[in-house]
C-alpha cells in the first residue's frame, strides 16, 4: 500500500509538506539527513546504487556551489563517499 493511499504522505512524515521555500527546504532535509545519521538501521543502497547517487548529488552542487540545496548535496555526497571508502 502507497504512502498517499495510508493518509500519511512522505512529505508529512518528513516534515516537508509546510516549508515555504527553497531555504527551509534545504533546513529541513538536513534535519532529515541527522536524524539518518543517528538512526543505524539496514543498508537500503547496494554499493553501486549509493556511487551512483554521490556521482548525482556531486555534479549538482557543482553547479552552484553557494546554493543551500547545493551546500547539502555536496555534504551527502561527501558521506556517501566516506561510507564506500572513497
Amino acid at each position: 500500500m502507497s504512502d498517499d493511499l495510508a493518509g500519511d504522505s512522505l512529505d508529512e512524515r518528513y516534515g516537508l509538506a509546510e516549508v515555504r521555500d527553497l531555504g527551509e527546504y534545504a533546513e529541513a532535509l538536513n534535519r532529515l539527513v541527522e536524524q539518518g545519521l543517528r538512526d543505524q538501521r539496514t543498508t537500503l543502497l547496494s554499493e553501486a546504487e549509493a556511487y551512483a547517487v554521490a556521482e548525482l548529488l556531486g555534479r549538482f552542487a557543482l553547479s552552484e556551489p553557494w546554493s543551500a540545496l547545493n551546500q547539502l548535496a555536496a555534504s551527502l555526497a561527501s558521506r556517501i563517499y566516506n561510507r564506500l571508502g572513497a
